[in-house]
Parts: C-alpha cells; sequence; structure tokens
C-alpha cells in the first residue's frame, strides 16, 4: 500500500510540474504576440488578432491569453 501511495504522489508531482511548465510556456507566447502587436501597424494588428479569433473560433471556449491579446491591441496607441 505504501508502495502505491509512494507511487500516486510521484505521479501527481510529475504532473503538477508539467503544468508549471506549460503555464511558463504559454505565458511567454503571450507576451511575444503582445510584443509582436506593440510592434505592428494599427490595421496589421486588427487584422492579426482577428486571425487568431477566427483561427480558435472552433473551440468550445476562448482562452483567456486572447482576452489579454485582444486589450493589449486596443490599448497600444494608434500612432504606433
Amino acid at each position: 500500500m505504501k508502495n502505491l501511495v509512494t507511487e500516486l504522489l510521484l505521479k501527481l508531482a510529475q504532473k503538477e510540474e508539467e503544468s508549471q511548465e506549460l503555464t511558463a510556456q504559454v505565458e511567454t507566447l503571450e507576451q511575444v504576440i503582445i510584443e509582436m502587436l506593440r510592434n505592428m501597424a494599427w490595421n496589421d494588428r486588427q487584422i492579426f488578432i482577428r486571425q487568431i479569433e477566427g483561427a480558435l473560433a472552433g473551440g468550445n471556449r476562448m482562452p483567456a491569453f486572447l482576452t489579454n491579446i485582444h486589450n493589449a491591441g486596443e490599448c497600444v496607441p494608434k500612432a504606433l
């Protein structure tokens, strides 16, 4: 029984580590996309946002980061 509990705890720890790594990757990707948006012309930025929304529309729900990307696109001054 101790071996089973130990094995389950090890698997749980491994899943937690994988989850943290995936979270870090998503956060990095979000930062990269936001920086890309900041360096794009206003019209290009809007097209890019719509393309991302369209690509993700097939899923059941939009990822939370998409809201951040959309907000970043709207918040960047048009002059950039």
